[in-house]
């Protein structure tokens, strides 16, 4: 993991929104907000950190749209978190997990590892009855050259794991593709271990071997 350069929580609540904007799963519940509070979509697609009036505009629709900042996927969140833009390497990948949840603990075996979700994957094992289409395109997508938008992780001063906060699809998809997880742009949030492990759950989040 290589850092870039210094960001911040307003720009860490922009970038999830227009992630989760580009997602079908997401797109309609956003757009519902944003209809509620009277905002055009302009300020996640084109929005401007630097805008208090809009980081706080922002703010309340990642309240009202996923609880933050200590509701649903936010519950028990640090507080106190260093965000900084970084560029993560295939040496890497093999310390990132997902998010304390039932279905990718199961289509990672209970590892949380996206390289074991991968095997699950390729073995033709589906989660719920959840097709792994899109995973296997976007592995496609990533061989043919495409660059995926930044991924969002959470880790602790020891830097020994890396927890998915936003990316979860994405980072599966590199999960098939380990050798081609090169230069990825990783918005890496730091913060102490105790309130990254009240966050992150009871999975043990071990380091898993690459084999690519």
């Amino acid at each position: 993991m290589r850092k870039i350069k210094q960001s911040n929580e307003n720009e860490m609540i922009y970038e999830f929104l227009k992630m989760e904007f580009s997602s079908e799963r997401y797109s309609e519940k956003i757009l519902s907000v944003l209809s509620e509070m009277n905002i055009d979509k302009s300020i996640i697609l084109n929005g401007d950190i630097e805008s208090e009036q809009e980081n706080v505009l922002r703010t309340e629709v990642l309240r009202r749209f996923r609880g933050y900042p200590d509701k649903e996927i936010f519950e028990r969140f640090p507080s106190k978190i260093n965000w900084l833009w970084t560029l993560f390497d295939q040496e890497d990948i093999g310390k990132i997990f997902y998010i304390e949840y039932s279905y990718w603990n199961e289509l990672s075996n209970y590892t949380g590892s996206p390289l074991e979700a991968a095997k699950t994957i390729l073995s033709g094992k589906t989660i719920y009855d959840v097709p792994n289409d899109n995973s296997i395109k976007g592995a496609e997508k990533i061989k043919a050259g495409h660059k995926f938008p930044p991924l969002i992780f959470l880790t602790d001063e020891n830097q020994s794991r890396y927890i998915i906060l936003e990316g979860h699809g994405r980072m599966t998809a590199y999960g098939l593709v380990p050798d081609l997880f090169q230069d990825v742009s990783v918005l890496l949030g730091v913060c102490e271990a105790n309130e990254l492990n009240k966050w992150y759950g009871a999975m043990p989040a071990r380091p898993v071997e690459v084999k690519v």
